[in-house]
């Protein structure tokens, strides 16, 4: 509002300064029009292009207002006193004079217009130079994004197009640290005069990195008298009077900012939301690393997983089936040897006899732990309810819901994810009880484990929970663990599912409660 003002005012101004122009130059050609010049087409032609030099002159070095009012000023002296029917008076009378004040001002207003109409062009023009400048950079960040440049690059390239579009002294990108203060990943600085990568800083006190923490919004500061903390003191050493800077949001939390800095003034207006635009491109190219270092992290976890599995399966059937087999053996030959001489073979069969039949429960077991017969035979319901009698602690199961059979992967993941919370609970909760809760609505599975234990379960202190993450996220769904020190712990599974219509039941009688 005050810039619409402010620019009336200067049109008003303009146009009276053209008014009193053109009645200047009316006043000079009557001082020399006035006197008798030769009636001749030649002397009348230069008289004209007398004029036309002058105003085309005064259109080039002046301004558009007074070119038209000294044009117009010109064609009424020459009618005036060169075209007949002449006049005599060198000075119009007062009827002439207001004709000629009309024509003047309506000369004045309507170059103040076509300046007007020539200013919006220009800068019409520039604002289109400029976004396509913008889009340029946008595309040519897309394009890093999209080719999984690492994020090193990426910063590099967001940080130099942003100082460069936005005509700033210093670009700064930094990251977020959990202690409260922020590193700096990327710098940019057409002098080189940069806050060096990996300086760490703290944010305390008044400036834009911190503020945009804060609130996790745009920020700006247009002067850096009230500026405080240590990035404040780093940049007002880099002879940086204002900032501005806008948040990179990844997941929904703030990862970092991105920083526009000026030695000159304080930022144009709307530096933030253009800002925001490339923190948006950075954030998915966070996102995307953040992913592809998990989904990594997870494969290797994976094939580690399945080597233990392997392992443990050869060292349960190395030290126990094998050993069994092995002292059978023994034992057959032994009764051989026994019958050869007449012995009552009774006592030693049958306890060769109980011999193969532990080998066989062996056998089962480790084959168990394989893949639950269980689970296959029955469904969710009932493997739940073994595992829930197996356990040390105290289960109470309740499987609600639908009762018909779900997917196979959507089986296993849930039980083994049960089996692992029922071990963790044992071997570190010290609960008194577990429950166990599973719920379906058609189109997700959910579970729920809680139990009353002392808490205090960290996802990223251990392989299990972070496993039971992987198997989970494997079947597109999501897991929570809150586990608040002293108040248990609580495990969420979400899965989705595509209820096979052919699967066998797994009954129809209500829920079952286990404890």
């Amino acid at each position: 509002m005050a810039d619409t003002r402010s620019t009336l005012r200067a049109g008003v101004v303009e146009m009276a300064l053209a008014f009193v122009t053109g009645a200047g130059w009316f006043a000079l050609s009557t001082v020399l029009l006035v006197n008798p010049l030769p009636e001749s087409p030649v002397v009348t032609t230069a008289v004209i292009a007398v004029d036309v030099l002058v105003v085309l002159a005064i259109s080039r070095y002046w301004d558009i207002p007074f070119a038209v009012t000294v044009g117009v000023a010109s064609v009424v002296a020459l009618d005036w006193y060169s075209i007949p029917p002449t006049h005599d008076s060198a000075i119009p009378d007062a009827r002439n004079l207001v004709a000629l004040s009309a024509y003047l001002l309506m000369a004045s207003l309507l170059g103040e217009l076509a300046v007007r109409a020539r200013r919006r062009a220009v800068l019409t023009e520039r604002a289109r130079s400029a976004l396509a400048g913008e889009q340029a950079a946008l595309r040519r960040v897309a394009t890093l994004v999209a080719r999984e440049t690492p994020p090193e690059a990426v910063f590099a390239a967001v940080t130099q197009e942003v100082g460069r579009l936005l005509d700033a002294d210093l670009a700064t990108m930094v990251r977020y640290e959990a202690d409260g203060g922020a590193t700096v990943v990327a710098a940019w600085s057409e002098s080189g005069e940069v806050i060096p990568v990996g300086t760490q800083l703290q944010l305390a006190g008044e400036n834009v990195a911190a503020e945009v923490r804060r609130t996790a919004r745009p920020a700006r500061m247009d002067s850096f008298e009230t500026a405080s903390g240590a990035m404040a003191a780093t940049l007002r050493e880099l002879g940086v009077r204002s900032s501005a800077g806008s948040p990179i949001v990844v997941a929904g939390a703030v990862w970092g900012a991105m920083i526009a800095a000026s030695r000159r003034g304080t930022p144009p207006a709307g530096t933030e939301g253009r800002l925001s635009e490339f923190t948006e491109l950075t954030a998915t190219a966070v996102a995307n690393a953040q992913s592809r270092t998990e989904l990594t992290a997870s494969r290797l976890r994976i094939v580690a997983a399945a080597d233990e599995a392997r392992r443990h399966i050869e060292r349960d059937l190395h030290d126990g089936v094998q050993q069994r087999l092995v002292s059978l053996a023994l034992g057959f030959r032994m009764v051989s040897d026994m019958a050869d001489d007449g012995t009552d073979l009774g006592p030693q069969l049958a306890e060769l006899a109980e011999g193969l039949v532990g080998a066989v429960d062996d056998l089962r077991e480790v084959s168990h732990g394989i893949h639950p017969a269980i689970l296959s035979e029955g469904g969710l319901g009932p493997a739940l309810a073994t595992l829930a009698r197996r356990s040390a602690v105290p289960v109470e199961l309740t499987v609600d819901g639908d009762r018909r059979r779900f997917p196979e992967p959507v089986e296993v993941g849930v039980y083994y994810v049960v089996s692992e919370a029922l071990t963790n609970v044992a071997k570190h909760a010290k609960a008194t009880v577990v429950q166990v809760s599973l719920d379906t609505d058609g189109s997700t599975l959910t579970l729920a484990v809680r139990d009353d234990g002392v808490g205090g379960a960290d996802q990223g202190a251990g392989t299990g929970l972070v496993g039971l993450t992987d198997r989970v996220s494997a079947l597109g769904g999501r897991m929570e663990i809150r586990s608040p020190v002293g108040s248990g712990t609580e495990l969420t599974v979400a899965v989705p599912l595509e209820l096979d219509g052919s699967a066998p039941g797994a009954g129809d009688d209500g829920p079952d409660r286990v404890a």
